[in-house]
């Protein structure tokens, strides 16, 4: 399918068209009168007449015209389609986060990070068709035409030249565009894979620095991004091969009819006047043509944007699952005949029938793997969303009588801290409930803090409050969906949230899916039940840390204090790209050719009129065809290496920032758990990559072009020379202070907004089920469009401004053109020559101070960029102390911890004095409540985290002592509780734990799994090892997913293993016969083990126990 050419009008409002077209009619007569009184002025010292400052007065007041016209089309093309891109972002995002996402799509087409970037990244991308392709269009239609008709009533045969060669713009421009289709679309698909794997990244975060194989994918980033670059650069040659062929016409056709001037000039046949007039309207006549071509091609990307965005918005069939009748009167809650499956001929439920009545509590326990997340997801998403579900994978009627609270198993947050969420999720819950359930559940200092350093069990009970106040807060909230409420929790904390579950308002329905056996007991004795036995196990090795105030205790880790790193990305972009040098000679040159072609034909045309012999000017001629077409050349050149370089340092950039948020165990959360990684890797990276090549090359280039000029003109006249000299320190000065002072601000408050828009819109669309849950969803998408109606209304105000850069270029270089008139006491041969290289000059002073307006953005960003330790030594450090072991390292073990502190940075300690040791072969338990730093001990134990006090020492297999940081750490691998599995098919997974030179068999992979107990399901899948398990692993149950995790740490050869949290997710009988298994798959290796489980603690040879830490004193 083709991309469209042309969006629907109603798009763009038909004032936009007309004040378009009126500051087109109004440049042109400017255009007109400054070509006129000009040439009139050149053509009178030729010939001897006297000239009359009626004149330059009319040249002026072209000048002032044209450049009043250049600002409207400015300002207009910035307030193009103001307002028509929000409204389709919002429909987007409205649109796919209304959708239901119980059965992820097989395809990653409408994946949540491609659609994000879509609605983000790709919208942003319709500025070039409303901004350049428009307004270029309606400048192609008026200025030629305008011109034309005064170019004929001056010289009908010039005219029919011109007419002869301006259709071979649009024909080549259409050809060639033909040709552009395919690779865009491949480009597409490289930019949707980069998101797609990035996001994949962040989540999988944890297990990769398990495994240590968090850089090794950094170089993947890059390898990806490589991709991403070749499909664009192949894309681009075409696009700027089209450039190079319209350049070309439009150079030898100018070319062609300055010499055809001279030739008549010299025969006698035509006066120097028109011809002057005619040769310096011709360029900007061809100007325009040229620049509808280019935008043509620069609007390509946001064409297929709102392809693909009709695409997703588009009506789809609506298959209704929702009753809204119920068949037994007084129900909260019905499922009839349900049916549904991940993929055809999978069932995973058939015919299901469920009836809960007001006050009725049940309880889902079946094994893991049956289903039950499925059912409460299934209830959610019929009564929040759109209800668009696949008919061949859901049938069924679902009925839900009131709104409804959900306590997911795995919570979604979108909000930064604990108190936004709550406020945004349930605003009407009074203060003093939300303090009383909040101290309940030992929340209370936690709630200020960043979503991203909460712990597990810390996210879990932040999912429990949110939804009781929901409860409590919401008269017709009556059913309370609730998977795995207690997972992750010790046990004073999981009491505590069966206690808080026990109280909830009378008449409320609960639907509880969970293998807490005290769940399904009588609420009143939960509490009794779920109190913690103390408990002795084999070895009992305490923390003796210091109490210390609650707020400190999970720790987020935060960057440490300090300096940020110099970050200079031009002086990298420069020094480290060769193409980015050759840039910078090469549109050197292309804008050397253009002023030389210009002023040589002025020169050319005034000697012509003397009609001397033709042989004299023989040269000439070959030098104007020359200059087009060095100019066209050298201009080809130019964007080819510029976008080389700067895609190039793209990917350098994004794995530098992967490598530098790896390097840092306070950003781990962050990049794992919230909205941030499209910003940080792939919409930040972009916006760096534009605003370098907007940036970094034009300024260089004016300089060069202008210093060049300068000294031209100071040779044929010190006049013109410090006339030139004086216009260049204006705009180099008070010219660049004043576009930058107007503008420069909106513009990185443009950027800034930008860039928060794609994390909102991430966070809302990852987050969509639970924003839906909570009745958020409108209310978030409305602060949207608040912060897009706010930002717009600046742009409208502030396009006001964004014109002054080309209108003051247009301005000062044409004022130049009347001055070296007025001041002229040469030959009317070098003043032409002197007024056209004037006017000819005005191309790269407008590209130098639009570059200047937008150097604030990039300051901002590369300071942004600099705080997160980008540019630092920091990415050298830590990330390479895990993955890199020396040479003939003895292997890890087991551990000595003396008293050992840890902590993130200027915060107070959250381990201090901890003295452990951990045998080699032997099991060991790590416990304590939740935030008393388990994680952080085994961040230290990967070698992640550098100690700030105390001795950490590693033992060989025989139990003798090596330095830590001269230990091999490839031996130890890291189950987090969460262990993410990779969208991809089960060999790929379980190829992450192998280093890269080791040759892993089909067989030995097979023989993996039957050790941890998957040989039976693997048998049953039709693909083998090939069968595609989904982001998440999303197609496996709870236990399943753990034994692959512990699978892809034995394909590895780990000695090692740091096991997070196993069971969290299963029953008990489930749970007894995991542990069974481990123990088997990981018999004579050493296993540190967190757990909550006080059975499982005392069955392990020795126990860590951390205390927990006090509250502060009120």
């Amino acid at each position: 399918m083709r991309t469209p050419r042309f969006l629907p009008r109603e798009l763009i409002a038909p004032r936009q068209i007309v004040v378009l077209t009126v500051f087109s009619v109004l440049k042109t007569a400017g255009l007109v009168l400054a070509a006129y009184g000009l040439g009139q002025w050149i053509a009178n010292m030729a010939s001897g007449t006297g000239n009359t400052p009626a004149l330059l007065v009319l040249a002026a007041a072209g000048v002032l015209g044209r450049a009043a016209g250049v600002w409207g089309l400015n300002t207009g093309a910035r307030r193009m389609g103001l307002g028509a891109k929000e409204r389709m972002r919002a429909t987007l995002v409205r649109t796919a986060a209304s959708r239901p996402g119980i059965v992820p799509a097989d395809s990653a087409d409408h994946s949540v990070p491609v659609t994000a970037t879509l609605a983000s990244h790709g919208i942003d991308k319709l500025d070039d068709y409303f901004t350049k392709f428009i307004p270029a269009l309606i400048g192609a239609m008026v200025l030629p035409a305008l011109l034309g008709i005064y170019i004929l009533s001056l010289d009908w045969i010039s005219a029919v030249v011109l007419l002869l060669t301006i259709p071979l713009v649009p024909v080549f421009m259409a050809l060639i565009g033909l040709h552009t289709q395919d690779t865009l679309a491949a480009s597409q698909s490289k930019l949707d894979a980069l998101a797609h794997q990035m996001y994949e990244l962040a989540q999988g975060l944890p297990a990769l620095l398990g495994l240590g194989r968090a850089r090794r994918h950094g170089n993947a980033i890059a390898a990806v991004s490589e991709k991403y670059r070749q499909a664009t650069m192949a894309n681009l040659k075409t696009v700027f091969l089209s450039s190079f062929w319209l350049e070309l016409i439009s150079t030898l056709s100018v070319a062609v009819l300055a010499v055809m001037i001279g030739v008549r000039l010299v025969g006698g046949s035509m006066d120097l006047a028109p011809g002057l007039i005619i040769l310096i309207l011709a360029p900007e006549l061809f100007s325009a043509l040229r620049e509808v071509g280019s935008a043509y091609h620069a609007a390509d990307d946001g064409l297929a944007s709102y392809q693909r965005y009709q695409a997703i918005t588009a009506e789809q069939e609506n298959h209704q699952i929702l009753s809204l009748v119920p068949a037994t009167p007084g129900s909260l809650l019905e499922l009839r005949d349900v049916s549904i499956g991940y993929r055809a001929g999978e069932p995973v439920h058939e015919h299901l029938d469920l009836t809960l009545m007001p006050g009725e509590r049940k309880l889902l326990s079946t094994a893991s793997g049956t289903g039950k997340t499925t059912v409460l997801r299934l209830v959610a998403e019929a009564s929040t969303s759109d209800n668009s579900f696949d008919a061949a994978r859901v049938s069924g009627q679902v009925y839900v009588g009131s709104q409804l609270a959900v306590i997911s198993q795995h919570p979604q947050f979108n909000a930064a801290t604990g108190e936004a969420q709550l406020a945004q999720d349930v605003p009407d819950a009074e203060e003093r409930l939300v303090a009383e359930l909040a101290a309940r559940l030992e929340l209370e200092t936690m709630l200020p803090r960043q979503i991203a350093e909460y712990s597990p069990g810390e996210l879990r009970r932040l999912e429990v409050l949110r939804a009781v106040l929901r409860l409590h807060s919401v008269p017709d909230c009556r059913l309370l969906l609730a998977d795995e409420p207690t997972a992750h929790l010790d046990m004073a904390n999981a009491a505590a949230v069966r206690q808080v579950l026990a109280e909830l308002p009378a008449g409320t329905a609960v639907l509880v899916a969970s293998h807490d056996p005290l769940l399904a007991a009588n609420p009143s004795q939960a509490s009794e039940k779920g109190a913690p036995q103390a408990s002795q196990p084999a070895r009992d090795f305490v923390n003796r840390q210091a109490a210390a105030p609650s707020a400190q205790a999970s720790a987020a880790p935060t960057a440490s204090a300090g300096p940020a790193p110099r970050f200079n990305p031009l002086r990298e972009l420069f020094s480290g790209y060769a193409p980015a040098r050759k840039a910078a000679v090469y549109g050197t040159l292309g804008i050397l050719c253009a002023v030389a072609l210009s002023a040589l034909s002025g020169w050319l045309i005034v000697e012509s009129s003397y009609q001397p012999a033709i042989l004299h000017l023989t040269v000439a001629f070959v030098m104007v065809r020359t200059l087009g077409i060095g100019r066209a050349a050298f201009r080809y050149l130019e964007q080819l290496a510029i976008h080389d370089a700067v895609l190039g340092y793209a990917g350098a950039l994004r794995e530098k920032i992967w490598t530098s948020m790896v390097a840092n165990p306070a950003r781990w959360g962050l990049v794992s758990r919230s909205s941030v990684v499209l910003r940080f890797l792939l919409a930040e990276v972009d916006e760096l990559r534009d605003l370098l090549a907007r940036v970094l090359f034009p300024p260089i280039q004016a300089v060069a072009v202008w210093a060049a000029g300068i000294a031209v003109l100071f040779y044929i006249q010190p006049a013109f020379g410090w006339a030139a000299l004086a216009a260049g320190l204006l705009l180099a000065f008070p010219g660049r202070w004043l576009v930058r002072r107007v503008e420069g601000l909106h513009l990185a408050r443009q950027l800034a907004h930008r860039l928060n828009v794609n994390q909102a819109v991430l966070g809302i669309l990852r987050n969509q089920g639970a924003l839906r849950a909570y009745g958020s969803l409108a209310r978030v998408l409305d602060k949207l469009a608040i912060a897009e109606s706010e930002n717009t209304s600046a742009a409208r105000r502030h396009a006001l401004g964004q014109g002054l850069a080309p209108a003051l270029g247009a301005l000062l270089t044409g004022a130049l053109a009347v001055a070296f008139a007025e001041l002229s006491t040469s030959s009317a041969s070098f003043t032409a020559l002197a007024v056209l290289m004037a006017l000819a000059l005005g191309e790269s002073a407008t590209a130098a101070l639009s570059a200047v307006q937008q150097g604030r953005a990039l300051k901002e960003l590369t300071t942004t960029l600099a705080s997160r330790g980008v540019g630092g030594s920091a990415a050298e450090g830590q990330a390479g102390l895990r993955e890199t072991s020396p040479a003939g390292a003895p292997a890890v073990r087991g551990f000595v911890l003396e008293d050992v502190s840890l902590g993130y940075g200027p915060q107070a300690p959250v381990i201090e004095q901890l003295t452990a040791r951990i045998e080699p072969g032997q099991w060991t338990a790590l416990t304590g409540p939740s935030g008393s730093g388990k994680s952080t001990v085994l961040t230290a134990l990967l070698g992640a985290l550098p100690l700030e006090g105390g001795r950490l020492a590693a033992l060989d297999a025989d139990g003798r002592e090596h330095q830590f940081a001269a230990a091999n750490l490839d031996s130890v691998a890291w189950c987090p509780q969460e262990a993410h599995l990779f969208d991809s098919t089960l060999r790929r997974n379980l190829l992450l734990g192998a280093a890269d030179e080791v040759q892993v068999s089909d067989d030995q992979l097979q023989d993996v799994l039957q050790q941890v107990g998957l040989g039976g399901w693997l048998a049953e899948q039709p693909g083998g090892l090939d069968t595609r398990i989904g982001s998440g692993g999303h197609r496996l149950s709870g236990g399943q997913r753990c034994k692959l995790a512990v699978a892809r740490a034995l394909v590895g050869g780990h000695q090692v293993i740091l096991l997070d949290e196993p069971t969290a997710h299963l029953g008990q009988d489930e749970s007894v016969e995991l542990m069974q298994t481990l123990r088997g798959a990981l018999e004579g290796r050493t296993v540190v083990l967190i757990t909550h489980d006080e059975q499982l603690a005392r069955e392990c040879q020795g126990q860590i126990r951390l205390q927990a830490k006090l509250a502060p004193a009120s």
